[in-house]
């Protein structure tokens, strides 16, 4: 072997080595993957900003965002038709859009201590209901406003105040029936003369009657105003109806002696209605027009067509469409009714001046279902009176 062959050999030797030293030392090869650059501030601010304002303005409530000094910084559509605000006050206090110190001292407290808290508001501009609900804005740990949700409760505060003042009523016209029954029971059980026994049995009688005449009258206002009743409805003359009403009525007029006259010129004309329930309306009208009205007075039944045209001209014509109605009224002498109490005589168990009527009875009830009858016939049912004067009720029914 040659002094060339000998040095090549010992390179390719050194060469090996070296190669064999990096890779023991080699390094292992890391892939990183980069993630896109995120979105500067303001791009995230433009993202956001176009889905708060339309859910703000989409939501069915009030939303006010405030300061750390309570004042305005933000507001929706609808705080400005609860508060009747005018558009948009941004940058004024609070208590000046709201015009209450409960609520302003309500999100101090909040804003305060971190806590979310509620409260009924009652504005007179708009003699709505409304709850607030303030909820404290801490991002970052650090309280920097609040947002204020406002909802109107109005009509859930008027079926509230309806459903007490229904068990109420109907607690107070059972109380006397069976306060009576109870003392008409007791006088029986001390065996008192046959006579007096007969004549108590018969009072019992009468308050069972006023008893079962008011679970009677509220079971089917409970019915029609659930819309469980259904209206036959066809074309039908309104004379027949009129004069069932008045036979019906007659023997207590005439144990009064009112006369009941009837006047009807719409005989050519059909009317779209239920008879039974339109001949109910009527007796309950004609029994209310006997009851009020002193002996020797005289009661009208009155029916003609009426035309309306757009805009309404008055009660007869505030109908869903204007054109051909037939309007009746129940016309009397009686005592009248105040025009304070007019507003209310449809309301259930409203009764005027208990200690003028005292005598006369009655659950309350029968108006109101008249009012419901009627409507579900598309028509109107109103009053006109004058202390002392008499009254009329009226109301519309369609044209077949």
């Amino acid at each position: 072997m040659t002094a060339l062959d000998l040095t090549l050999l010992l390179a390719l030797a050194v060469s090996l080595g070296l190669c064999a030293w990096l890779w023991a030392r080699r390094q292992p090869v890391v892939i990183r993957t980069v993630p896109p650059p995120a979105p500067a501030p303001d791009q995230l601010e433009a993202l956001q900003q176009p889905v708060f304002l339309a859910a703000a303005d989409g939501i069915d409530a009030g939303v006010v965002v405030v300061d750390l000094a309570r004042r305005v910084r933000f507001l929706n559509h609808q705080v400005e038709t609860l508060l009747e605000v005018g558009p948009r006050p941004l940058g004024q206090g609070l208590i000046a859009m709201l015009r209450d110190h409960q609520a302003d001292a309500l999100v101090a407290e909040s804003l305060g201590d971190g806590e979310p808290r509620e409260l009924a508001l009652k504005p007179i501009a708009s003699g709505r209901t409304l709850r607030l609900r303030c909820t404290p804005l801490s991002p970052g740990g650090q309280v920097s406003g609040a947002l204020l949700l406002i909802h109107d409760v109005t009509q859930i505060s008027m079926l509230e105040r309806a459903r007490r003042d229904l068990v109420a009523n109907v607690s107070h016209e059972l109380r006397t029936p069976l306060a009576s029954l109870r003392l008409l029971v007791e006088t029986v059980q001390s065996e008192p003369p046959p006579a007096i026994t007969h004549r108590m049995l018969g009072q019992m009688a009468q308050e069972i009657d006023a008893v079962t005449q008011l679970v009677d009258e509220l079971h089917e206002l409970a019915q029609i105003e659930s819309g469980r009743v259904t209206l036959k409805l066809s074309p039908t003359p309104l004379l027949p109806v009129v004069e069932r009403a008045i036979e019906r009525i007659r023997p207590q007029a005439e144990r009064k002696q009112i006369s009941i006259l009837a006047e009807i010129h719409a005989e050519q004309h059909l009317a779209l209605i239920d008879a039974d329930r339109i001949g109910q309306v009527l007796l309950n009208l004609l029994h209310n027009a006997v009851k009020f009205t002193l002996e020797g007075g005289a009661v009208v039944v009155r029916a003609a067509l009426v035309t309306c045209e757009s805009p309404a001209g008055g009660p007869a014509c505030d109908q869903p469409g204007d054109g051909d109605w037939i309007q009746v009224s129940v016309s009397d002498t009686g005592i009248g009714i105040p025009s304070q109490d007019l507003p209310r005589i449809f309301e259930r168990f409203y009764k005027v001046d208990r200690a003028r009527t005292r005598h006369v009875g009655g659950t309350g009830l029968g108006l109101a279902i008249a009012k419901h009858l009627v409507e579900g016939h598309s028509g109107r049912l109103w009053a006109d009176s004058a202390e002392g004067r008499g009254s009329t009720f009226s109301f519309t029914l369609p044209v077949a």
